[in-house]
């Protein structure tokens, strides 16, 4: 199989990690002349975002999300997910609130990264919504979450990313304080995450990607702050 991706994309991280914690190998694609947004590329993900994964027959399979379920769906072991039902769905929660209100307002956040572009309106509003949804994952977190067969679990692949990506976009808009900093809980997961033998590698080569783009853009790196 094959994915289109890229190496600085917090949700294409979220496939390699599930990749490495079931030990396949994933073949990166290089986007298409003229990027997302070109007609070659339209015709394979008209919604024009990454990753992309590609099965054997050519199927394409957009959404992280669908990829991850799909991952687990045909390679059941070593499975991403606990046996109990319970378990899993404390997984799923957790996955599912990062999504919707803690990346939903951090992806909002994007075009107010420029600050001659900012809307200090929009940005208070968003980063609002943004400590709510951590405030809300932070409840779901405790007693700690699950572990799964596999060496990182489905909650691993979506949680460890996006908080990495957090604390990138907290430094870019030049917040005094990460919002997981409020929670000891999300800052003790996301240390173990950072320590994990599956998840560390994939951390680290976003860090190092996103580095490499900053610097071809003249900004200063955030790779210390990882």
């Amino acid at each position: 199989m094959k994915i289109y991706t890229s190496p600085n994309s917090p949700f294409g991280a979220r496939i390699r990690i599930a990749a490495k914690a079931k030990g396949m190998d994933l073949e990166s694609l290089p986007l298409p002349e003229g990027g997302l947004h070109s007609a070659t590329f339209l015709k394979i993900n008209p919604i024009a975002r990454i990753p992309v994964l590609v099965t054997e027959d050519g199927t394409t399979i957009p959404e992280s999300s669908v990829i991850l379920d799909y991952l687990e769906d045909r390679f059941p072991a070593p499975s991403l997910l606990p046996e109990s039902p319970e378990n899993r769905a404390r997984l799923r929660l957790a996955g599912c609130i990062m999504d919707r209100y803690v990346m939903d307002p951090v992806i909002r956040l994007f075009p107010q990264l420029s600050p001659g572009e900012r809307d200090d309106g929009v940005v208070s509003a968003e980063i609002a919504r943004w400590r709510a949804g951590l405030d809300h994952l932070a409840c779901f977190m405790v007693p700690s979450l699950p572990v799964a067969p596999a060496p990182a679990s489905l909650a691993d692949c979506i949680l460890a990313p996006s908080l990495h990506l957090g604390t990138r976009i907290a430094a870019m808009l030049g917040l005094e304080r990460d919002p997981m900093l409020a929670h000891p809980v999300l800052v003790e997961y996301y240390d173990r995450a950072r320590q994990n033998p599956v998840i560390a590698p994939v951390l680290s080569e976003l860090t190092a990607a996103q580095a490499r783009k900053d610097a071809q853009a003249g900004l200063p790196s955030l790779a210390h702050l990882h």
